[in-house]
């Protein structure tokens, strides 16, 4: 049997599962007893702690009635008449609820007087023989008794007067033998079984049963709620009390009066010798026991399923696998190698888990070898695929191959383009082999040939009746693998063992592992050495595709840099993606704030800079809805206002899907400018030509009127008209010429050394003539200046004739040298100009409000033919106004001084002086 549960693990774990279930109940029992007896200890415990503070209560109640009758005696020794004592007893009586009936005897017992009394009094107090311990003893007596019911007192014979009669003997002096009086007083036993129905009731309210009796000395029931009882001799009912009444508490169970099992607890009143019985049914009392059995009980069965549960679990799911295992694995040829030390233990046990335990140590034995080889095969094919070169991958192959297996030499033979095999790299041949080896494909007898042919490994022993290089270099057998490669090439691995015999199966299956990992490495190797020069043309002509695309891309972003209008480029999802210099210099951005934003944020930047934001705000809709593709908008920048031309066009790749939109922004203020420009050319010049024209064309008219005869002098003087408007018509042709030609960069310039007070004083004098008086200011000191006397002279005229148009009548003008140039001053004392107009009057056309209201005429190209003249000299020209008047200033280069020119402007400035005299 023993030996049958050694070879079973199912009988070992029953065996071990029901002794450990035995150990488990056995200690449930024990714990169950020792619960039990220390809950029957607690419950007798709580009936007997109710039992004491019963009888304590009883006992208190007693001594005190003892206490108030000693007290009563004392009172009743100092009055002085009967009918004082008879006050005193019914003060006493009618103060002590739980007193019936007091009396005052005399010594031999007969009544005296009473509270409250029978209609008739008494001769002798009953029951007598309180009055015999009262005249023995000089403390409270007491006996249980019936006492005569007062007068007006109902009778229930069920319930007869019973009470507690005490009795008090009153001596004179208290130490006197016989006392000349007695006290007594009956105390109802109903006051005694009031505390005790006040907590079976409170008991009954929680669903409990409960019986309280209060017994004296002699086994009569004096206190219970049943007050049919009271004075029943009880005491062979309760069984304990009779131990209780001799001092002893006890608790037992026996038989109650419903024939059940009551708990039974005694315990005797102090100093009274009485006894209180508490009493209840066993089941309710041990009701905790019961239900301590239900619950170890409940446990039990649990724990029991559950083992059960888990048994047939361990069954099902391990054991009887592990059996079946052990079973299979006993059927693996056994080892011839010895189990290790570690695992004796357990391999030494005669059951299923040694049996599995030695077949498993087989396994990982021959595991631990093929994990051996299998490593080893993968070093080896690591070490094969590390290199990309043939002659590397071939080598390494060979050192590989010896490394894998037991062999002395091994090489590698590849066709050449007649299929004849020759080495390729060898290890461990000879220098004969290596160089005179030659198979050709009609070689049947090689293994190798016979490898490539068929695809699969040939073995042979080497003989002397055939005659090889191989046999020459001493070696006796011989294994090919064929190494094919359909992209590569094919190749063979030959390796050379000197021991006679063939090789193993396991290490033909080695080799041609490790020849599927040697022919990846060859493919590769091959390939890339093919390829290696196609990418290398593929890579030149990505660099110069690359180079191409870069310059061509340098040449649209410099064209686009390069560009005046601005162009932005955005996405589908309207982001920025390109900005051009020109499009940040409209929008006053750096190209870096344009780019990754929202191209809103440029229509944000145009409306805070637009004329009038509402128009503008109008044509970004329009533009940003595509509902237009081309809007004008006016901003202002550098204080100027400037046109801007907004085109909107879509980008899309080469199928024509879009891949974003595009903005050109031009400024088209110049253009805006010069239509302007010549719709005011056109007016002025009509009014300015139509209006000498009619001069001319009047008097002429005037003069060929054959019906009037005009004298000289009116044929003169409309001749001078004619001549001057002609004057005036070609003075205006001649300033539009200058203009056209200045603008053009072709007006040309006569200059020589000239006196700025030479030309001064011939302006002056021009317009002295004209009644208005010219003021000058220039040093004597003013050197020469290289200029062109004509227009300068039209420079002057035309400032001293705006000074006078716009000023109050004075005129004055100053020059003076500074740095290496003549700055001329024109001045008049006029209220000056406003500072909105003062930029603008040397443009085209432009007259300032005041003068228009002065001088009608005009046409406004004054001052931009004296910029013009200035300008063309390298000069510049420029304005300053002041409440007390306007000055305009330009600057004239300075003529290099030579030895000719010194005394050219002695004699200059000679002549000037006597025309200013002159002046």
């Amino acid at each position: 049997m023993l030996r049958f549960m050694r070879r079973s693990l199912l009988l070992q774990l029953l065996s071990v599962y029901l002794l450990f279930v035995v150990v488990v109940l056995i200690g449930g029992v024990g714990v169950n007893a020792v619960v039990e007896q220390r809950l029957r200890k607690d419950i007798q415990a709580s009936d007997q702690a109710l039992a004491q503070e019963i009888a304590l209560h009883t006992s208190i109640q007693l001594s005190d009635a003892e206490q108030s009758v000693v007290q009563l005696g004392n009172l009743v020794q100092k009055a002085g008449s009967l009918e004082a004592i008879r006050n005193i007893l019914r003060t006493y009586q009618a103060a002590r609820s739980d007193v019936g009936q007091v009396y005052w005897l005399d010594p031999f017992g007969f009544v005296l007087s009473c509270s409250p009394c029978p209609a008739t009094l008494p001769a002798a107090f009953s029951p007598p023989g309180v009055v015999q311990q009262a005249r023995n003893k000089y403390v409270p007596v007491f006996e249980v008794g019936i006492i005569p019911p007062a007068h007006g007192a109902p009778v229930n014979a069920a319930t007869p007067n019973a009470g507690v009669i005490i009795g008090y003997s009153v001596r004179v002096p208290p130490s006197s033998k016989e006392p000349i009086g007695i006290v007594a007083a009956n105390v109802s036993l109903d006051t005694l079984s009031i505390p005790l129905a006040n907590v079976i009731k409170a008991q009954q309210l929680q669903g409990r049963q409960l019986m309280i009796s209060v017994i004296d000395a002699s086994g009569e029931l004096i206190a219970t709620p049943d007050r049919k009882k009271i004075l029943w001799t009880v005491v062979n009912e309760l069984p304990g009390a009779d131990q209780a009444l001799n001092g002893p508490t006890t608790s037992r169970i026996a038989a109650g009066p419903d024939g059940q099992d009551w708990l039974f607890s005694s315990v005797s009143v102090p100093n009274f010798g009485w006894a209180v019985i508490v009493q209840r049914p066993a089941s309710e009392a041990l009701a905790v026991v019961n239900q301590l059995h239900l619950w170890l009980l409940a446990a039990a069965l649990l724990f029991a399923t559950g083992g059960l549960l888990f048994w047939l679990m361990l069954l099902m799911r391990v054991i009887r696998p592990l059996h079946t295992l052990a079973i299979e694995h006993q059927a693996l040829p056994a080892s011839e190698e010895s189990i290790p030390a570690h695992a004796t233990v357990v391999a030494a046990r005669d059951d299923e888990v040694g049996d599995l335990a030695r077949s498993l140590l087989r396994l990982e034995r021959d595991g631990l070898e093929k994990l051996g080889e299998l490593r080893t095969l993968l070093e080896t094919s690591n070490a094969v695929v590390r290199s990309l070169d043939p002659y590397t991958v071939v080598g390494k192959i060979i050192r590989e191959a010896r490394r894998l297996v037991d062999v002395q030499a091994a090489a590698v033979l590849l066709p050449d383009e007649q299929g004849v095999l020759r080495v390729l790299v060898s290890d461990g041949h000879s220098e004969r082999y290596d160089r005179g080896l030659s198979l050709p494909p009609e070689n049947v007898s090689s293994s190798a040939v016979l490898a490539l042919r068929d695809g699969k490994p040939v073995q042979k022993l080497l003989s002397p009746e055939q005659p090889s290089f191989s046999y020459d270099d001493g070696f006796r057998s011989v294994l090919a693998i064929p190494i094919i490669s359909r992209h590569a090439g094919s190749v063979v691995l030959l390796v050379h063992r000197t021991a006679p015999h063939l090789f193993e199966q396991h290490e033909i299956d080695l080799l041609l592992t490790f020849a599927n990992y040697a022919t990846l490495a060859w493919e590769h190797a091959v390939l890339y050495e093919r390829s290696d020069e196609r990418l290398h043309e593929v890579a030149q002509e990505n660099e110069r595709l690359y180079r191409q695309a870069s310059e061509e891309q340098h040449k649209l972003e410099a064209i686009m840099g390069s560009m005046s209008d601005g162009l932005v480029l955005t996405g589908t999802d309207g982001m920025v993606l390109y900005a051009n210099a020109g499009a940040s210099a409209i929008a006053g951005l750096p190209g870096e704030a344009l780019e990754r934003r929202p191209i809103s944020d440029l229509y944000d930047v145009l409306l805070d800079a637009a004329v009038d934001p509402t128009d503008c705000e109008q044509a970004l809709a329009l533009a940003a809805s595509m509902a237009a593709t081309e809007v004008v908008v006016e901003i202002v920048r550098d204080d100027r206002r400037r046109a801007i031309h907004l085109r909107l066009f879509d980008v899309g790749d080469e199928s024509g899907q879009p891949i974003g939109r595009g903005l050109l922004l031009r400024d088209v203020t110049r253009e805006r400018e010069i239509d302007e420009f010549k719709s005011t050319l056109l007016a002025a010049v009509g009014h300015e030509l139509r209006t000498p024209l009619a001069a001319i064309k009047g008097h002429a008219s005037t003069l060929l009127q054959q019906d009037v005869t005009w004298s000289s002098a009116e044929q003169r003087h409309f001749l001078l008209t004619i001549s001057g408007e002609a004057d005036r018509l070609a003075q205006l042709v001649s300033n539009l010429l200058d203009l056209s030609r200045q603008e053009a960069g072709l007006l040309l310039l006569n200059r020589s050394p000239a006196s700025v007070q030479e030309l001064v004083s011939r302006v002056i004098e021009q317009h002295n003539k004209t009644g208005m008086a010219v003021s000058w200011h220039l040093p004597a000191d003013l050197p020469l200046v290289n200029i062109d006397r004509a227009r300068i002279e039209v420079v002057l005229h035309n400032l001293v004739a705006n000074a006078q148009i716009y000023g109050e009548g004075d005129v004055c003008i100053s020059a003076g040298k500074k740095d290496e140039a003549m700055i001329v001053s024109v001045s008049d004392n006029g209220p000056g100009i406003p500072p909105n107009e003062l930029p603008h009057i040397f443009e085209r056309f432009y007259r300032a409000r005041q003068g228009r209201q002065k001088h009608s005429g005009g046409t406004g190209l004054g001052l931009t033919i004296c910029k013009a003249f200035i300008e063309a000299h390298g000069g510049a020209i420029w304005a300053e106004s002041s409440p007390q008047g306007m000055t305009i200033s330009f600057s004239l280069p300075v003529a290099m001084p030579t030895n000719g020119t010194l005394a050219g402007n002695e004699a200059v400035r000679e002549s000037t002086t006597q025309e200013r005299r002159a002046v």
